[in-house]
């Protein structure tokens, strides 16, 4: 909770504030001018807004740059602050002398205070979630018909949002939206990537036409693949037989040749025969056998050396006829050997045939890659709408919730308000567009008295940590319903500011509760400032 407000400008120097409800309160002939919507400018400027120096440029014209020393009390912890209108966009980390220590971005200052209040939500700022709805003179979001509103220009459908991540619900479509996102992505891409011609750009006309060729040419494929399959079959039975044939004749000149070949091998063995010395193995034959007959033995070997010697040129002859006859046996069997292999070889399949294949497979995958990329565009076509359709039905639940929390606890507090039965305000959203009203009731009075209705429903149902209301909500409220107003303020534990004049004006217990939640009491002779500019004193 906000503690204190410290200014050497301030007429009242320190400003301390309490849990629930503080007023500023105002005079009772409702002075003007005086400070009370400054004030509570200044304590948005101390929740880190900067309209009071955008806004309320008067007050740094004519008192100069000014220094606002504030602190904040968390879990029983007081952590001191100042923030100055000549370097708004930083804040000051003090000790509780208020010393500085550091200087911080006003964004980690109010990431800090939204850590600190436990209002933590994904995609939404503590600004964004306090801001909103800080009533405040000058400020754009006091439009009594549109309390979601945060500036004028703010579309609905924005505010609408704002209002779901408030509840904490927006997480939730998120998911739904990134997939949306994806999909308008890719079909954005495929659109870009068909005008530039980079792919096909057919229509669903195209498409059926193409889907038609492709069956026909797919069944022209189907004839020409079992012809050249036939023509390929007729031939291998062609093949294999004469194959066979060839290997039967093959087989007949290997085996000529093996004859040949030994027949070679002796008759080169004998033309190649030497006469043994066999003299020394004959003497060491005597030393085991003494009557062994040696030179009958060698007599022997020189018969067969006289023969050898006799048929040796016979031999020469017979081995250039075999030679000859082998090397017409070898050229034989390399002719068939080449007959095979041309015969493996399947060359005799018709060309055309072969040809025409190939231009009917790129025909259709022609056509099919076209209706590819239609199909695919089709896809992402449906997949988005589905996607979006999906996301509004989902939405639309979770709006339905909201609108019944928020309407059950309006219906709840109109009843404190009202001890008439009037009827309650009710929130109506459908799609990016809302309402807000009571139905039969248009007057100013209960417009203001359903915006403050509102707020009070959002600091129950949410983790707003605080509520500022101007005295412009508060003045065209009838004074029975701002009585029980005041009452349902004094009741609430989070800090509620607000600026009231005319405080006798009510009846007794709600002044005692005004006067008792007063931390500023502002009159035509005792204003906010040291100064007082509007009577150029």
């Amino acid at each position: 909770m906000l503690k204190q407000i410290i200014c050497d400008k301030f007429v009242q120097q320190r400003v301390v504030f309490h849990k629930g409800l503080n007023v500023i309160a105002g005079d009772e002939i409702a002075s003007n001018s005086i400070g009370k919507s400054t004030m509570l400018m200044i304590i948005d400027f101390v929740f880190g807004g900067d309209d009071y120096v955008k806004k309320n440029y008067d007050a740094v014209e004519n008192l100069g740059h000014h220094v606002f020393k504030f602190s904040f009390i968390f879990d029983e912890d007081e952590y001191f602050f100042y923030r100055t209108t000549a370097e708004y966009k930083f804040v000051t980390v003090c000790n509780k002398k208020f010393e500085a220590q550091n200087t911080i971005k006003i964004d980690e200052y109010t990431n800090l205070l939204q850590e600190r209040y436990g209002c933590q939500i994904e995609e939404l700022s503590f600004r964004s979630i306090v801001g909103r709805y800080f009533r405040i003179y000058l400020k754009e979001n006091l439009n009594e018909r549109k309390p979601i509103q945060y500036f004028e220009k703010e579309r609905q459908k924005d505010s609408i949002v704002a209002l779901v991540k408030l509840f904490n619900k927006y997480k939730e479509i998120v998911g739904f939206e990134k997939h949306i996102t994806e999909l308008s992505e890719e079909k954005n891409v495929l659109a870009a990537a068909a005008k530039k011609e980079l792919v096909p750009n057919i229509n669903k006309t195209l498409f059926g036409q193409n889907q038609k060729s492709i069956e026909a040419l797919n069944i022209e494929l189907t004839k020409l693949k079992e012809s050249i399959v036939s023509a390929a079959l007729d031939i291998e039975a062609l093949v294999s037989k004469d194959i066979l044939d060839l290997k039967k004749k093959k087989s007949s000149l290997v085996t000529q040749r093996n004859i040949f070949e030994s027949r070679l091998k002796r008759t080169l063995t004998n033309i190649e025969n030497k006469n043994l010395n066999a003299g020394s193995e004959l003497e060491q034959l005597i030393e085991y056998f003494p009557n062994f007959n040696i030179e009958r033995v060698k007599m022997v070997d020189n018969f067969h050396a006289s023969i050898t010697s006799i048929l040796k040129e016979e031999l020469k002859s017979t081995a250039k006829e075999i030679n000859t006859k082998l090397s017409i046996l070898n050229n034989e069997i390399a002719d068939i050997d080449k007959l095979v292999i041309e015969k493996l070889s399947i060359k005799n399949a018709p060309k055309y045939t072969i040809e025409k294949v190939v231009e009917v497979a790129s025909k259709i995958k022609q056509l099919t890659d076209e209706n590819g990329f239609y199909t695919k565009k089709k896809n992402i076509e449906t997949s988005l709408k589905t996607a979006k359709e999906n996301l509004d039905t989902y939405k639309e639940a979770i709006l339905a919730e909201i609108c019944s929390q928020i309407n059950i606890q309006m219906s709840t507090l109109n009843k404190l308000i009202y001890s008439d039965n009037r009827r309650a305000p009710i929130l109506t959203i459908q799609g990016d567009k809302y309402s807000f009203n009571t139905f039969g009731d248009t007057g100013t009075g209960t417009a203001f008295a359903n915006l403050i209705t509102f707020d009070l429903a959002l600091l129950e149902l949410t983790c707003l940590p605080a509520l500022v209301h101007d005295l412009p909500l508060l003045k065209n409220i009838e004074n029975i319903a701002l009585e029980n107003i005041v009452e349902i303020y004094n009741k609430n534990k989070k800090q509620i500011f607000i600026a009231i004049d005319k405080v006798n004006s009510y009846k007794k217990e709600t002044g005692k509760i005004i006067s008792d939640r007063t931390v500023l009491q502002l009159t035509e002779n005792k204003i906010l400032f040291i100064k007082n500019w509007k009577n150029n004193l």
